[in-house]
């Protein structure tokens, strides 16, 4: 059977059960130097903040330290785990809509960067910062971007109808009564465009405005010393190959999508929503990002000469799926195998999608494999399904390549897993227990992030 992170698949079945989610702590590593690399060599005011939301343990974001980076954090726990894993608070972006108040009084004793996501929240940090004695960093959040479809529209987080961030038209007059915060120290400012943006322009168009917009600041107070492009940096599930086929075949309805659905198809047949391809994975976008051009108050510049003539903030970056993301692999036993439709093929896993995260949204085309026995002559062209009682528990949407046919109780290995997918939606739906996480050392050592649930947990 397959080798898997240093050990046989069989002894990672044997000691855990199924399903399973196992995630490369080396490889972690590895893609937070690759970003850093990237800064070292273009420009080193660039900074890593690692969004804990990707996949959390103390373990994990001690590593993120050790690797020089900081961290976005948007709960209490979030941040309470960042502290523990040794990470300076100074390092620490307190992100998200909703933060408490008791998160809020932490960021503030601690000195965390806090990105204030509406006019109302900066009212917050300035009256509770006050009460305190403490002078807040903040860093003013934008949303309200036309930036066309450039993702899928439940991970598109910048657009005119978003519940994050402060709207564009709103900025211009904060910014003319900076006055009515004066325990507000006004470092910048952060925008989050979403997740997997695969080109190059929208990045591009809203660092454009952000520069813009430091300049008023820096005219107001003498200073801009911080700008934060967020993250949403791509993976590439599918090579350009296999990404153009999928394209191909989905446009041609040829009953490559589940119930011949259009899938990111609009009525023209232009892919629409979350892409799975980008000739700039990972860091290679900010790359691109840096060596690109902005329109800065009508002038096409350089990115790195519009940034000089900013006076050279620090530019943060933060990472999540792109850190995260091809560290994972998921592990779950085949459990039937028949037919839909009356045409197309259909196997059913031991494991629903609430473990499968990112297929909720658009049914990310995960590569997928059997472990076990030889290839078949022709290779096999199924959806997956999982086993819990609603329509939509399907795993694999689009129709994946499977090098046999499948058998009860073969192990069907999926890679790309490592951000979102095996907790961001993890719950007890039909009462099944949630699958356990392991964190993968590269020495052989094994922290174990969450447990597999027992019955008693689930009514404790």
């Amino acid at each position: 059977m397959t080798e898997l992170l240093g050990r046989p698949a069989a002894d990672w079945i044997a000691e855990q059960g199924l399903p399973l989610h196992l995630t490369s702590l080396p490889r972690i590593r590895e893609n937070v130097r690759a970003f850093t690399r990237v800064f070292r060599d273009l420009y080193p005011r660039g900074a890593v903040r690692y969004a804990v939301k990707a996949c959390a343990h103390p373990v994990l974001l001690a590593a993120i330290r050790a690797e020089g980076a900081g961290a976005d954090v948007a709960s209490p726990f979030e941040a309470r785990m960042a502290l523990q894993a040794g990470l300076d608070p100074r390092t620490l972006d307190l992100n998200g809509n909703c933060k408490e108040d008791e998160l809020i009084r932490e960021a503030l004793a601690s000195r965390m960067l806090i990105v204030a996501d509406s006019a109302e929240e900066l009212a917050l940090v300035e009256a509770t910062a006050r009460a305190m004695g403490r002078r807040a960093r903040v860093l003013l959040r934008l949303s309200g971007f036309h930036l066309g479809g450039v993702t899928g529209e439940a991970i598109f987080t910048a657009g005119p109808w978003s519940k994050f961030g402060i709207p564009l038209a709103e900025i211009p007059p904060l910014l003319e009564n900076l006055g009515a915060y004066p325990s507000v120290r006004f470092l910048g400012f952060h925008t989050h465009i979403g997740s997997q943006i695969t080109r190059v322009e929208p990045y591009l168009a809203v660092l454009g405005r952000m520069v813009e917009l430091g300049r008023v600041l820096r005219d107001r107070t003498g200073a801009c010393p911080v700008l934060n492009l967020g993250g949403g940096f791509p993976v590439n599930y599918l090579e350009e190959p296999a990404w153009d086929e999928l394209r191909r075949r989905t446009a041609a309805r040829d009953g490559f999508s589940w119930n011949l659905g259009l899938a990111g198809l609009d009525a023209d047949g232009v892919w629409q929503g979350e892409a799975y391809h980008s000739p700039w994975p990972k860091e290679q976008m900010v790359e691109a990002i840096l060596r690109g051009t902005v329109t800065v108050d009508g002038e096409a510049l350089p990115v790195l000469r519009a940034l000089e003539s900013l006076d050279t903030p620090e530019l943060l970056v933060e990472p999540g799926r792109a850190i995260a993301e091809d560290a994972g692999l998921t592990l779950c036993r085949v459990a039937h195998v028949r037919r839909a439709g009356g045409a197309h093929n259909l196997v059913t896993v031991e494991m629903g999608v609430l473990s499968h995260a990112d297929a909720m949204l658009e049914g990310l085309p995960n590569r997928w494999d059997i472990l076990e026995g030889p290839d078949d002559p022709e290779p096999f062209e199924t959806f997956v399904a999982g086993n819990l009682c609603f329509s939509g528990d399907l795993l694999a949407r689009f129709q994946t390549r499977l090098r046999r046919r499948p058998r009860r109780g073969d192990t069907l290995l999926i890679r790309d897993t490592g951000a979102y997918t095996a907790h961001f939606m993890a719950s007890n739906a039909n009462a099944y227990p949630r699958p356990p996480r392991l964190l993968v050392h590269g020495d052989g050592d094994v922290t174990v992030m969450k447990r597999r649930d027992r019955y008693e947990d689930l009514f404790a």
